[in-house]
């Protein structure tokens, strides 16, 4: 991917480089292979798993907010 991105960032401004390449990636819609399969469901359920948490810290940001207001 590194290769790929230094291929991309290469410009016109000097003589000693090599043609600009045109490139199209579709990272929405881009799939696991199978051997990436097993990764790709650990990080999904990872992200899913981290999601909840910052939904119950906010939950319980607000009822200690509303606690110290009652004082």
């Amino acid at each position: 991917m590194g290769k790929l991105l230094s291929l991309l960032a290469r410009d016109d401004s000097t003589c000693c480089t090599t043609k600009s390449y045109d490139v199209f990636l579709d990272f929405e819609n881009a799939a696991p292979t199978e051997t990436e399969k097993e990764v790709y469901d650990e990080v999904e359920r990872v992200l899913k798993e981290s999601e909840a948490v910052l939904d119950e810290i906010q939950v319980y940001k607000a009822l200690w907010e509303d606690l110290w207001a009652d004082f």
